[in-house]
């Protein structure tokens, strides 16, 4: 309870008392002030109080008087009463007061740090309680009984004299332990957990005070009040006390009567908690109780459980999807039916999740991951079973199984032919050199029958070469070795060279290749020489899969943040089926019987280069229309500049694994 809300109660028949009592409890503003008794119990009872304090002598109705009408009415019984008197309280006087209900004593003159540790270790007891009972109301639960066993008490002290004497004193008020210094008065705390501790302030090593604050500090102790009985009674050391946690504080030499008074009323506030406390929790379990049927119910795994006799005495609404069965039909059938014959419910050892396959009514199966539980013996044993439908993770699981394979063995087959490659790489160079010697040989000259065959055995290995190449390009591509250097490109002189590099193919083939192309540089971010390998890709197959009298085109145009850079053709155009494959690997989309030599390699590189360049590549195309590819690339200016002019090796083995594709037009 915050101070500004604490609202105090003063009440003396001397009204400078009053006074002085308001100044030292100037924390807590909300104050009422009563001169006698009957006009503090009307103000009590017109405005309830958190806490009191009381004089004892006033005339007419003097304090114990009103304590006791108090403590009698249902609405203020809880609200904790601290005596002050003006002479040191009688034995006879304290044993009163405790019964009739106090909770404390001070002694005037007052002294404030006193009187302010006392209030508020009173309020923090009174705002814990009122927190149990605000949670037990709130829940609806009934009040039980106070409990009737024997209270358990530790004393704490490091002179054994006084650990007897205090045990002597309390004869008969319960189970005694003993501790003799901090350390064991932890350990036996923790074990035994005590209805109350009296605790002495000074010992060697862990003093009381750190105790008392560690106890505190764990939730175990939070209800279990804590008195220090010591020899120290200056009042800094009672207030340390009490703002640490302790509800009380008994200082030596202490009377018989009233040091049974104090251990009474703490142990009454005691019970008083735990009676709170067990109301909250017997209030939780039976929520719990009432909601396990609900719980049950709402699960989305399958529930059934079945009696020591096999039959079905719980369904939830997940096992009857599951089985595809009303409940109705379900309570009372065989467990063993329900489930069948791969179930075994009954094996002891059936404790860990098994697999088993389950086959609804209508004959469908599917894989299950059952678990199950047993609780009770003979005939109130029940048997529950916990079923998990596994298809869409059986399904998951094995697409991944299939994709890594996949991946592995592309993986492994690129590897395989970039080393193939690699190895023809020698004796094919060896074999076009010795060709080109024999037709530059002006001394020895060839028949025209012979050169023409020499020219045809120098194109097949021209072409074979550039397969070795793309092969190669490819496996550097899939492992991560591929090297691009980002520098500023000029996309319409790099278009221009591609052009007239593929201008002789497109005069044999009888294809019309046009340039259309500005004066001003056009500039990219781009590695120049994947660039002109990837345009010479393109075009390449603009005109092999075209027809005589056809055209190709490659255009530059730019925006603010991009360059694109379009080769279009009206050749032979793809299909839906044929565009859905179109970047797989070695797959020439039904064309490889075609006289149109291809690899089905350089689409696929073609892209990923791109990509590696920070570009996209993108196709449309429509069978016997034509088609469009399209390569668009950061501009000179928006590309990063650490990235332009240096070189960087390039990771594409994720990129390669999620477009892995096919390469030429088919």
């Amino acid at each position: 309870m915050a101070p500004r809300e604490v609202r105090l109660l003063l009440v003396d028949d001397d009204p400078s008392a009053i006074q002085v009592m308001a100044r030292m409890l100037s924390q807590y503003p909300d104050q009422r002030f009563a001169t006698s008794g009957q006009a503090a119990l009307r103000l009590a009872r017109e405005l309830t109080p958190d806490l009191i304090v009381l004089d004892v002598d006033m005339p007419g109705m003097t304090g114990l008087d009103v304590c006791e009408a108090l403590k009698a009415d249902p609405v203020l019984a809880d609200v904790p009463v601290i005596f002050a008197t003006s002479n040191d309280p009688t034995a006879v006087m304290q044993e009163t007061a405790f019964r009739k209900g106090a909770s404390d004593f001070v002694t005037k003159p007052l002294i404030a740090v006193q009187l302010t540790a006392r209030v508020r270790a009173h309020l923090r007891i009174k705002l814990l309680i009122e927190d149990l009972k605000r949670n037990s109301l709130a829940s609806g639960a009934t009040r039980p009984l106070l409990g009737t066993q024997t209270p358990r008490l530790l004393i704490v002290d490091d002179d054994i004299p006084s650990i007897y004497v205090l045990r002597n004193t309390l004869a008969g008020m319960g189970d005694f332990h003993f501790a003799k210094n901090g350390d064991d008065a932890l350990e036996l705390a923790r074990r035994l957990l005590p209805d109350l501790i009296l605790l002495d302030a000074h010992m060697p090593g862990i003093d009381g005070f750190d105790v008392c604050r560690t106890l505190k500090a764990e939730a175990a102790f939070r209800h279990v009040p804590i008195a220090f009985v010591t020899r120290f009674s200056d009042p800094q050391s009672e207030m340390r006390a009490l703002d640490i946690g302790a509800a009380d504080f008994i200082a030596k030499p202490y009377t018989r009567a009233v040091l049974q008074a104090r251990v009474r009323n703490l142990l009454e506030l005691k019970r008083r908690t735990d009676a709170e406390l067990a109301s909250v929790r017997e209030h939780l379990q039976r929520v719990g109780d009432a909601r396990v049927a609900d719980i049950v119910a709402a699960a989305s795994d399958a529930i059934v459980t079945c009696n020591a006799d096999d039959k079905v005495v719980l369904i939830n609404a997940a096992a009857c999807r599951m089985f595809g069965i009303e409940r109705e039909q379900a309570i009372g059938s065989p467990m063993q039916a329900l489930l069948g014959e791969g179930a075994l419910i009954d094996n002891p050892a059936q404790n860990a999740p098994a697999r088993i396959t389950i086959k609804r009514t209508g004959g469908e199966c599917f894989p299950t991951e059952m678990s199950v539980s047993r609780v009770g013996d003979g005939p109130d044993r029940l048997t529950t079973v916990m079923l998990r439908d596994t298809s869409d993770r059986d399904r998951l699981e094995a697409e991944s199984r299939s994709r890594n394979e996949a991946e592995t063995a592309s993986r492994t087959k690129t590897l395989m032919l970039s080393y193939i490659a690699h190895e023809m790489g020698n004796p094919l160079n060896g074999m076009l050199g010795f060709a080109q010697l024999m037709a530059a040989d002006d001394k020895h000259p060839m028949p025209a029958v012979q050169a023409k065959r020499l020219t045809q055995i120098q194109a097949s290995g021209k072409h074979l070469e550039v397969l070795m190449r793309d092969v190669m390009d490819l496996g550097r591509l899939e492992t991560g070795k591929l090297t691009v250097e980002l520098r500023p490109v000029d996309a319409a002189r790099c278009a221009q060279d591609a052009a007239e590099a593929v201008s002789a193919l497109a005069q044999r083939a009888g294809v019309t290749l046009s340039c259309p192309l500005g004066t001003a540089p056009v500039r990219c971010a781009a590695d120049v020489g994947r660039l002109h390998q990837c345009l010479l890709n393109l075009l390449t197959n603009a005109i092999k899969y075209n027809r005589p009298g056809g055209w190709a085109k490659i255009a530059v145009t730019s925006d603010s943040h991009a360059i694109t850079i379009a080769v279009s053709d009206n050749g032979i155009g793809m299909d839906a089926l044929q565009r859905q494959h179109l970047f797989e690997p070695f797959n020439r989309l039904g064309r490889q019987l075609a006289s149109t030599p291809g690899a089905g390699l350089g689409l696929v590189i073609t892209r990923l280069l791109v990509e590696a360049m920070n570009g996209q590549l993108r196709v449309e195309s429509e069978f016997g229309q034509g088609s469009c590819f399209t390569i668009s690339l950061p501009g000179a200016l928006d590309a990063a500049q650490d990235t332009l002019n240096r070189s960087a090796v390039v990771d594409l083995r994720a990129t390669s694994a999620a477009t892995r594709g096919a390469e030429d037009k088919p």
